[in-house]
């Protein structure tokens, strides 16, 4: 799917979706929010607050703070879905991460959305045609890994006096992601924030992953010996989660990326049973992202300790 230009069949009148004015002093605890519109809208738990909470106030930071130091800034989802996402509990209406970078003070030069469900991606379609109109957007369907091509295509190449800076986000509900497509992602210039799905995943499938036939985690990060060191892991008293979050770490620092220590990862934990479901993590080649990054760490720390995560 190219260049998405809104028609008359992208609309309907019962359709309402309110935009915010972000500024820099805006209370990231108050999320965008949505009206049924009658498309598909994807079910989350409470705990997805805490992680749009991060990823929005990062759009925030990287797309001001970027914006007159590079000619063209772009945002690409590789796992966009729908665009709006309903609470399970409350069923809340929450704008998703596609909507959430488009909610910001400074929008990018252009956007990239993949998405594999058809009907998750014209929902989306509608949406941002909506909320944003006249945005340079490209719509990809289908998996991430076979189509990053195509993403790549809709990239601009950067020349001498054409800076082009792109930040990317990783959402997938597994480790389904292959360490080969963040590579040739890395080939610009590009900063990822990343979920590791590995309380999710990985931590409750490792005798599948362990079987010598399975090469899910190999392709994961990169690493066809990972299993020999998380033996050595393991009799170390360290976790599967916090073994494959160090292990990514350590593959996106052989590409040239700053190293990322486990505690500038933030740790995500569910609702009712306080298990660990995953890691956010952030990787740069500069300094400078990693103190926008630490400045959501710092920010929403203090919104959970008071309180104001549930609200």
């Amino acid at each position: 799917m190219s260049h998405f230009r809104p028609s008359v069949s992208h609309f309907r009148p019962n359709a309402i979706i309110r935009p915010i004015t972000a500024s820099r002093s805006v209370d990231y605890t108050n999320l965008p929010c949505g009206e049924n519109d009658g498309l598909p809208t994807a079910p989350v738990g409470a705990w997805v607050r805490e992680k749009y909470i991060r990823v929005w106030m990062y759009d925030q930071l990287f797309s001001t703070g970027m914006k007159n130091e590079w000619e063209e800034r772009v945002y690409v989802d590789l796992f966009a879905g729908a665009g709006y996402s309903r609470l399970g509990k409350t069923g809340k209406i929450l704008h998703g991460s596609p909507l959430l970078a488009l909610d910001v003070a400074d929008r990018f030069d252009r956007y990239i959305f993949c998405e594999q469900n058809r009907r998750y991606l014209e929902a989306l379609e509608t949406r941002v045609g909506r909320l944003a109109p006249d945005v340079k957007a490209h719509f990809v369907l289908g998996d991430a890994d076979k189509r990053i091509g195509e993403i790549l295509g809709h990239i601009p190449r950067a020349s001498q006096t054409h800076k082009v800076l792109t930040f990317v986000f990783v959402d997938p509900f597994s480790v389904e992601l292959r360490f080969t497509t963040i590579q040739q992602l890395a080939t610009r210039f590009t900063d990822f924030l990343i979920l590791l799905a590995l309380g999710m995943d990985a931590n409750r499938n490792i005798g599948t992953y362990m079987k010598p036939g399975n090469r899910r985690i190999e392709e994961f990060v990169n690493d066809p010996e990972w299993r020999s060191r998380w033996k050595v892991a393991e009799q170390g008293g360290r976790s599967f989660t916090y073994f494959l979050a160090s292990e990514y770490a350590a593959a996106m620092e052989r590409l040239g990326y700053r190293k990322t220590s486990m505690d500038r990862m933030v740790e995500v934990r569910s609702d009712d049973r306080n298990l660990p479901l995953y890691y956010l993590a952030f990787f740069s080649r500069h300094e400078r992202g990693y103190r926008f990054w630490d400045q959501v760490r710092k920010y929403s720390t203090a919104q959970t300790d008071l309180g104001l995560e549930g609200r």
